[in-house]
């Protein structure tokens, strides 16, 4: 499972684009909830950011949309959107940076300037 602090800035911008489109749609998450047979709880934690969210989640938003996107078109347009949205410095302020996301070791750190790959075991601890 995801803890709040695992996900990168790219998942938080996601869940972000995914939350435009949901409103650009009139969709709420309570909809969500009941296509997935899920509790409103378990959207909320994924379109706050809180936890990752899945193909499942798009594929529930695209058929309550109705619009033209299958769900991975829909999938491809939020990544551009989340995308987009981290490339942009003057959006930055509104996806939440999450304690701990990017803290590195010193050791890390000289590891990925050095161009060097980091061992198995630090990537998946």
């Amino acid at each position: 499972m995801t803890r709040y602090n695992d996900l990168t800035p790219f998942s938080i911008a996601f869940a972000a684009a995914f939350r435009g489109f949901m409103a650009e749609n009139n969709v709420t998450g309570k909809q969500i909830a009941s296509k997935l047979g899920r509790n409103t709880g378990y959207v909320s934690e994924r379109i706050n950011g809180k936890r990752a969210l899945d193909t499942e989640d798009v594929d529930a938003l695209a058929m309550l949309a109705g619009g033209s996107l299958d769900g991975g078109e829909l999938l491809l347009e939020l990544a551009r959107r989340a995308g987009d949205s981290i490339a942009r410095p003057d959006n930055v302020s509104q996806f939440p940076t999450q304690p701990g996301a990017n803290d590195m070791t010193e050791e890390q750190e000289l590891k990925y300037a050095a161009d060097e790959s980091p061992v198995e075991d630090e990537i998946f601890d």
